[in-house]
């Protein structure tokens, strides 16, 4: 409680019955787990108390502290701001309980403004394009709520993407060329697929990739293919590749490689995507998260990430999200930096995995065609 947090100008230790800036922002991150978790929900006042002294801010504290309840909490928070934080409270009740501040606090007079912020409902929405949360001073709540749960991407993140980025189109440009060219002789259509996909703070943007498949075939096979894997999310996350229709001639080579992937080089370089996060997913595959699920949408997509060089296709839906969000946590240059150097390996042991299937399949095949030719010759 007595900590001194460096960036918050206050000293915490002179305060009692007070969270500090780092654990209130835990206790925050915390109740939305327990929130996507079981359903419940949960609201935020913030006061802007940046401006008074720290005789007032005490004098702030301690009546706050006589109106909360025993399961609030009072902390630091953004700009030597106090926020309170209400377990298992709706806007409704939020609202209640900051019409008390108001009285108790006198708030109009001591010109201190008051925001309430009530989760899910502002999150969702604000995710959804459908309405914006609005505080109490009919101002959006947006940023807040970004700067609550979404993490801003560090610089040395910015800076790795577009280093590297330019470097790999440098280097793999004769592949590229010749991808261009190959797919031009195979295939009547366009060489890039773009399509929308969901990424940083659930927003859509425009993903590119090489076409491996025919030009203007249904999606809907896929679409039912992913919606089954998220309802079932115990299931092995397997491609269509084998069975699919749809590819191109040299198609599958394509996307084993991972060459088809290379065109996301340019979503990286416009900060679109990231080389290392969470794959973007397509928006019809996000209408079936459930709301724990979105905690991916927290981070920046990338073109590989801990999923990928974690087993890939061996994995359940249920584990790749968990390794997504335990990446949004855990973020750090060396992690991304291993997971780059580990990525051409796991995509070679795949191309391995996907020969040995063919080899191996191929030997059931022709052992079943030899046992039926057996069966089917005369007794003499």
């Amino acid at each position: 409680m007595g900590r001194t947090l460096t960036g918050i100008k206050r000293i915490n230790s002179t305060f009692e019955n007070i969270f500090t800036y780092e654990e209130f922002r835990a206790l925050i991150t915390y109740e939305r787990s327990r929130s996507d978790r079981n359903g419940s929900v949960f609201s935020i006042i913030v006061l802007d108390t940046s401006q008074k002294q720290q005789k007032s801010l005490k004098n702030i504290v301690n009546k706050i502290t006589h109106v909360a309840r025993t399961i609030d909490c009072i902390g630091w928070y953004e700009d030597d701001n106090i926020a309170i934080l209400l377990p298992d409270t709706r806007e409704e009740g939020a609202i209640v309980f900051g019409n008390k501040l108001v009285s108790e606090l006198n708030l109009i007079k001591e010109n201190i403004h008051l925001e309430i912020y009530s989760y899910p409902d502002h999150w969702l929405s604000n995710m959804d394009e459908k309405k914006t949360a609005k505080n109490r001073n009919n101002n959006s709540l947006k940023n807040m709520m970004e700067r609550q749960f979404v993490m801003k991407m560090p610089f040395w993140k910015r800076a790795l993407d577009i280093s590297v980025s330019i470097l790999m189109i440098i280097l793999s440009s004769p592949i590229l060329l010749f991808t261009v060219l190959y797919i031009k002789i195979v295939s009547p259509g366009p060489v890039f697929f773009t399509q929308s996909r969901i990424g940083y703070k659930g927003m859509p943007f425009k993903f590119y990739k090489f076409r491996s498949m025919h030009y203007g075939n249904n999606q809907g096979y896929h679409g039912k293919h992913a919606q089954s894997f998220i309802k079932d999310g115990d299931v092995p996350m397997e491609k269509l590749d084998e069975a699919d229709p749809r590819i191109i001639p040299g198609g599958r080579i394509l996307r084993k490689s991972c060459i088809d992937e290379m065109p996301q080089l340019i979503n990286v370089l416009k900060g679109e995507m990231s080389l290392v996060g969470p794959r973007p997913c397509i928006p019809y595959e996000a209408e079936e998260y459930l709301r724990w699920h979105t905690h991916r949408f927290d981070t920046v997509p990338g073109m590989t990430g801990l999923w990928q060089v974690s087993g890939k296709n061996k994995l359940t839906f249920k584990q790749m999200i968990r390794l997504d969000i335990q990446y949004c946590r855990n973020m750090s240059l060396r992690r991304d930096i291993g997971i780059i150097i580990k990525t051409p390996s796991a995509i070679a042991f795949m191309i391995i995995e996907s020969i040995k299937n063919k080899l191996e399949n191929k030997r059931i095949t022709d052992f079943q065609r030899h046992q039926v030719q057996k069966s089917s010759k005369p007794i003499i």
